[in-house]
């Protein structure tokens, strides 16, 4: 494990708690090119998002990924990292979580998946629905779910923040979420278990922890399960079991023009 200290770290001995001083914690396993590919997309739209924010960037290279480990060390020196954690196996990706949380120094966390493509306000959207309800068992996510009849099986009602209108849901968020620390704390840490989040949130929805979903698409899943795949121009398309049509890919989930 190595920890630069960079501008944003150097700033918490300084910082009143109020300054929503935020740990982002995120686990990667790059198995191929595509992969690597993504992650480091997904690591520079969040170095653009979070630049002039009270962040510290925690990664977690679990499997010491020669493809990008150059890049990686590149990151911490620039100060754009604050810590980086290189595991020599993969460790699972809920002991690689845990590992970066022990490390995580913020009054908020975020937990991010390595495939996530980040928009402007997507930080500041999260902390603004938990400052405004700092009773409620809440943890805040920019990802709409992307399937509607999961959506409307989940949704729990709604939050109003000023005119802004955010949805309650049990199961969003498991890829990249924003919850105070002392509150994560309540629900605990993830399970080394091959369905991990869900694990995790199953205990954070037995508890009553409900998800705030920002509006506005303010981040996506670049992934191969949903998102888009960085190869290719035209929406992916996915049947489900249910016989939806789901259209993923860079036009935000929306059925594009026929």
């Amino acid at each position: 494990m190595v920890r630069k200290p960079g501008l944003n770290f150097k700033k918490l001995y300084s910082m009143k708690i109020n300054e929503r001083y935020t740990s982002i914690v995120i686990a990667s396993h790059i198995p191929d090119e595509l992969r690597a590919k993504i992650f480091l997309t997904s690591l520079d739209s969040l170095f653009e998002t979070t630049k002039n924010l009270p962040v510290e960037i925690i990664v977690v290279d679990n499997g010491r990924d020669l493809a990008i480990a150059a890049d990686l060390k590149d990151y911490l020196d620039e100060g754009k990292i604050q810590c980086l954690i290189h595991n020599a196996n993969n460790m699972h990706f809920g002991f690689a979580r845990s590992q970066g949380i022990k490390m995580a120094k913020g009054e908020y966390l975020c937990i991010a998946d390595n495939d996530i493509l980040f928009e402007p306000g997507w930080l500041e959207a999260c902390w603004k629905v938990l400052e405004a309800y700092p009773k409620r068992k809440l943890y805040a996510t920019p990802i709409e779910y992307p399937t509607g009849f999961l959506k409307e099986r989940y949704d729990n009602g709604k939050l109003m923040v000023g005119d802004i209108e955010y949805n309650l849901n049990m199961r969003a968020g498991s890829n990249c979420f924003v919850m105070r620390r002392n509150e994560f704390d309540k629900v605990g840490p993830f399970a080394c278990h091959r369905v991990a989040g869900t694990k995790w949130t199953d205990k954070a929805v037995k508890l009553g922890y409900l998800a705030a979903v920002a509006p506005g698409k303010l981040a996506k899943d670049m992934g191969l399960r949903q998102g888009y795949d960085l190869n290719q121009a035209i929406p992916i398309v996915r049947t489900l079991r249910n016989g939806e049509t789901i259209y993923f890919n860079q036009d935000e989930y929306k059925i594009p023009n026929q």
